[in-house]
């Protein structure tokens, strides 16, 4: 009895896996129009409150986009809505550039073409639900669903498996020789000032090492996912938040769950698609 439970058991969880293989077809187009995916297998990420009690949530597999999307990719998406005629949806979700000329100004000014494959920002949150449902639909849409993971999904996805790391790589922002594991704000003595009877950080954003790195650089985590924490910060499903921190944080603000919430397009906030396969 016991040996018929465990084959029933590992048929279903082999079955569980093989429901989110995509075909040669599907991994061929992805790829095409934004890139690869990576398997994040199902699991369970804890949640603490601000008592200490904790919840359990059961998390299904999902395929997710291993980089942020990037400037080619979403190029493409909104000259495609050009094509269309789609010029209302075009206005909601294409890049304001008048946002991040002073902090990059090479990096998407309104003269210069975005560079190809670095991390779109300065979008919507809508703008980004319109590519997703984009990208849905030149799929076909009827196997699969493009869509922005939830925050417990990115949360499972930027752990690797190991949900008690702060960080994608582990519980250090630097490897043993002291070298950046990811792409943040790294600031000394000078960058601290008293301010009003108060500590504060000071920034300029001019420093040419606060710059947005490609979207596939730095060492990916254990599900093979590129700048979980680092380089921009990443929206979720759930409208206003971002995860993950960016190039302008400092190391305690990208850690996992590190959320930063914004009202508006940012120079410091991009996306990641996951894929789920329609029921």
């Amino acid at each position: 009895m016991k040996k018929l439970t465990l084959i029933i058991f590992l048929v279903a969880v082999v079955a569980a896996v093989w429901a989110q293989k995509p075909d040669k077809k599907t991994v061929k187009l992805e790829k095409q129009l934004v890139g690869t995916f990576v398997e994040v297998p199902a699991g369970h990420y804890t949640i603490r409150n601000d008592n200490g009690d904790t919840t359990k949530v059961t998390i299904s597999a999902f395929r997710m986009l291993e980089t942020e999307v990037t400037n080619a990719s979403y190029n493409l998406f909104l000259n495609d809505l050009k094509v269309q005629g789609r010029m209302a949806d075009y206005e909601k979700a294409k890049v304001d550039t008048t946002r991040n000329i002073l902090v990059t100004p090479y990096f998407t000014h309104p003269a210069l073409p975005p560079i190809p494959h670095y991390p779109v920002s300065c979008i919507s949150h809508e703008g980004a639900m319109l590519f997703c449902r984009w990208l849905t639909g030149k799929m076909g849409g009827n196997e699969w669903e493009y869509t922005l993971p939830t925050e417990m999904q990115w949360k499972h996805a930027a752990s690797g498996g190991y949900m008690y790391w702060p960080y994608p790589l582990g519980p250090f922002l630097t490897n043993r020789n002291g070298d950046p594991l990811y792409n943040f704000l790294r600031f000394g003595d000078e960058s601290i000032a008293m301010r009003d009877g108060k500590y504060v950080v000071v920034i300029s954003h001019y420093i040419d090492d606060n710059l947005p790195d490609p979207a596939k650089s730095h060492r990916p985590n254990n599900y093979g996912l590129y700048n979980m924490s680092g380089n921009v910060a990443e929206m979720v499903y759930e409208r206003g938040i971002a995860y993950g921190g960016s190039y302008l944080d400092p190391g305690y603000d990208i850690r996992i769950n590190s959320e930063k919430p914004y009202d508006a397009p940012s120079p410091l906030i991009g996306f990641r698609v996951i894929a789920v396969r329609k029921k």
